[in-house]
């Protein structure tokens, strides 16, 4: 299932680049997500997803096609009490004013009990999530550049 959307920021692209390829701000982005250890370009991540259940489940994440302030990709994938979820995403900034236009998509892949859970309602729930998250990487830009 694909996934896309655009966000403009208050910041120029070096900000927002960096923190979207920043561990601690996509931590305190994600509200699903508990902890992020890193190293360099590799992070594992443990997240609480918002479907029934209440499960924990263990991401690998690696950033790859870094183009500073312009382009990355991050590559996720996790497994949890029978399930596995995988995200190819990526995301293109560009200047916009004094602030930063992002067009972003992500491709989810689902098996075992995240796809019991269908594109109708897996979809719509991973683009909310991830609008939620860009607005708050957003209000954080906005609020150290004040």
């Amino acid at each position: 299932m694909r996934i896309e959307g655009e966000k403009r920021f208050e910041a120029p692209p070096e900000a927002v680049y960096r923190s979207l390829t920043d561990p601690d701000a996509m931590a305190a982005a994600f509200s699903a997500i508990e902890r992020i250890d890193s190293e360099g370009n590799e992070w594992a991540v443990v997240a609480r997803p918002p479907f029934p259940g209440g499960f924990r489940l263990k991401f690998s994440v690696r950033l790859e096609d870094l183009r500073e302030t312009e382009h990355a990709r991050l590559r996720a994938w996790g497994k949890s009490l029978g399930g596995r979820i995988s995200v190819d995403s990526s995301f293109d900034l560009e200047p916009d004013g004094e602030g930063t236009r992002m067009r972003w998509d992500a491709e989810v892949d689902a098996a075992g009990i995240f796809s019991g859970l269908g594109s109708q309602t897996l979809g719509p729930v991973a683009k909310r999530q991830a609008e939620r998250a860009l607005d708050q990487l957003a209000e954080g830009l906005a609020a150290r550049s004040r």
